[in-house]
């Protein structure tokens, strides 16, 4: 099972890579919308991409009210865990 830590860090690389986010603004409470800049398709890219990386099945129609990276390692770990 992959840790809480593991997915914040594998966010984090993804952000940095893929979305050319400044790893410095990268923090646990940043907002991916107000903090990051991103927009609706962002966010379901982050999540067609987690879900690639990670290996999980993720629906982005069950993203629901995701706002901040830690909202993210959340979903996520929420769908580890089953």
């Amino acid at each position: 099972m992959i840790t809480e830590q593991e997915i914040f860090e594998k966010t984090k690389a993804i952000l940095v890579k893929e979305f050319e986010v400044d790893e410095d603004s990268i923090t646990i409470d940043a907002d991916l919308f107000e903090d990051l800049g991103f927009d609706s398709l962002d966010a379901i890219d982050l999540v067609v991409t987690l879900d690639k990386e990670l290996d999980v099945e993720l629906k982005t129609e069950e993203m629901g009210e995701i706002r901040t990276i830690k909202d993210v390692c959340d979903f996520v770990n929420s769908k580890t865990a089953k």
